[in-house]
């Protein structure tokens, strides 16, 4: 639905797969920082994630990010207003074939989707997650960083002379 308010911070429903957007699933790890330079898994549960969505991984980046915001807003400390924000993304499917070493596989580029590797299975006992890709070395396909005065503009709005 056009226009929904729900939409607007990434909390709309669910996008049908179709032909020309096949659903991937992603793995996220939201970390946060005080310089930039050293990042640590947000504080705020959960840090990380599985995601099956028809959108790119940028998108759901992005998506990621709207919804940590949403929950900062309701955090009555403040904690998080001199804060980096950043949130790693990796097609699961094609993260899968780096972890086993099958040829040909790895991250791609910001924006990677995975199209064609979509209807692979993940093995029992894989573990999906973010932090699992991070400590085996696998680069994501894609990064998002917000400074401190983006985070404090994207959670408390952007007010001009502030």
């Amino acid at each position: 639905m056009a226009g929904d308010p729900l939409s607007s911070i990434g909390l709309g429903a669910p996008l049908d797969a179709d032909a020309d957007h096949p659903r991937a699933t992603y793995a996220y790890l939201v970390q946060v920082s005080r310089d930039g330079s050293v990042w640590i898994a947000d504080r705020a549960e959960p840090s990380g994630g599985i995601e099956v969505s028809v959108l790119s991984a940028l998108e759901v980046a992005r998506q990621v990010l709207r919804r940590r915001f949403v929950q900062l807003r309701a955090d009555d400390s403040a904690h998080w207003s001199d804060h980096w924000f950043r949130v790693d993304v990796w097609t699961v499917e094609r993260s899968r074939k780096a972890d086993t070493g099958d040829a040909g596989a790895g991250a791609t580029g910001a924006g990677a989707t995975g199209a064609g590797a979509t209807g692979a299975e993940v093995p029992a006992g894989w573990a999906l997650s973010g932090r699992h890709l991070q400590t085996r070395g696998i680069a994501p396909d894609v990064v998002e960083v917000r400074t401190p005065s983006q985070v404090r503009c994207q959670v408390g709005g952007c007010q001009v002379g502030r």
